[in-house]
């Protein structure tokens, strides 16, 4: 008996040895491995950095630190992120199987730089997307930023505009290549502060793998000091404004080319002056006429600005970026309540 027990407890050391080594030595090769793979054929032309590799076994779970992503090309659209940790739960088994499975997964403080030039993307093939097998239950972002960048013309004619989303929660629905979840619309939300004022709660929803674009964005602000987006909209259209935006809800749905949208707003103290730019597109346009037709109200908080909402339909520009599309969209239905009542 004696012998017995000497013998289980040197193969429970010896177990507990492989495991320590499988868990600190091979594992996270492993892991560094099939993530750096699957992301570059998912990304063509996109690299993934990864510092350091952990791994449990109990449960099975994986923590990166220090990842940094980066993709595109800034003249068309490119993507920097950062996060100092990225935990999720996962199988070594379906790993080994090429199929990347995560029970759930939380970023911490990510910071994500989204910059857009002139030039068009370019055409992507999405079979390729589906090749590797992928599975996310759920991803949580904590306290992270978010930065988008417009840049028009290149050499000492470039212009840059900058809006910064800071103090941002965010949680995405389940997403994957699996049968079932292909045709499944991804959900996700995020609250944060739109540059140093007020905050917001965005809802967005969309067909993730589709070949034409179908996106529901829904945006809630509340107390925004719209001088702090004025050099943001100043450089990309020539619009300088200021005001407080007490409430606003704008719902923009984007199917193909075309955007429907609407907003209703409560803001005081409202002031729109119009500039001049080099490039003169469709909102430069729009603007043009409505200061033309509409008498701009100062404040939706009076009696006679009783009707707050406004409607725009759109159709893209050729060459214009997804998030300035969806910007424009937003921006000309609150700017139609702001000139709802013809003097």
């Amino acid at each position: 008996m004696r012998n017995f027990f000497i013998i289980i407890v040197i193969l429970l050391f010896v177990l507990s040895f492989a495991l320590l080594i499988f868990t600190r030595a091979i594992a996270p090769g492993i892991v560094r491995r099939q993530l750096v793979s699957s992301f570059g054929e998912t990304c063509a032309g996109c690299t993934l950095d990864i510092d350091r590799v952990h791994v449990s076994l109990v449960p099975v779970s994986v923590i990166l630190e220090g990842v940094h992503m980066n993709a595109g090309d800034p003249r068309a659209t490119a993507v920097d992120a950062k996060a100092d940790r990225i935990i999720g739960r996962t199988s070594l088994y379906s790993m080994a199987l090429h199929r990347l499975v995560f029970r759930g997964i939380q970023v911490h403080a990510p910071h994500v730089v989204v910059t857009e030039g002139d030039l068009p993307l370019p055409s992507s093939k999405r079979e390729e997307v589906r090749r590797r097998i992928f599975v996310i239950e759920g991803v949580e972002l904590i306290d992270g930023t978010f930065t988008y960048i417009r840049v028009f013309g290149t050499g000492e004619g470039t212009r840059k505009a900058a809006l910064h989303v800071k103090d941002i929660q965010a949680s995405v629905g389940k997403l994957g290549t699996i049968p079932s979840l292909l045709d499944q619309r991804v959900k996700g939300e995020a609250k944060g502060r739109l540059e140093n004022s007020g905050h917001f709660l965005l809802s967005v929803e969309t067909l993730l793998l589709s070949r034409v674009l179908d996106v529901d964005v829904d945006l809630q602000m509340a107390e925004q000091n719209l001088a702090d987006v004025s050099r943001f909209f100043q450089t990309t259209d020539g619009v300088k404004i200021s005001g407080i935006l007490h409430e606003g809800r704008s719902s923009i749905k984007v199917r193909g080319k075309q955007l429907g949208g609407s907003a209703r707003v409560k803001y005081d103290n409202l002031n729109v002056q119009f500039e001049k730019t080099e490039s003169h597109g469709a909102i430069s346009t729009f603007l043009s006429n409505l200061r033309k037709s509409f008498k701009l109200n100062p404040s939706s908080m009076d009696e006679s600005a009783t009707d707050q909402s406004g409607r725009v339909e759109l159709e893209r520009d050729t060459g214009e970026t997804l998030v300035h599309f969806i910007l424009r969209g937003m921006r000309e239905a609150a700017l139609q309540v702001a000139g709802m009542s013809r003097k």
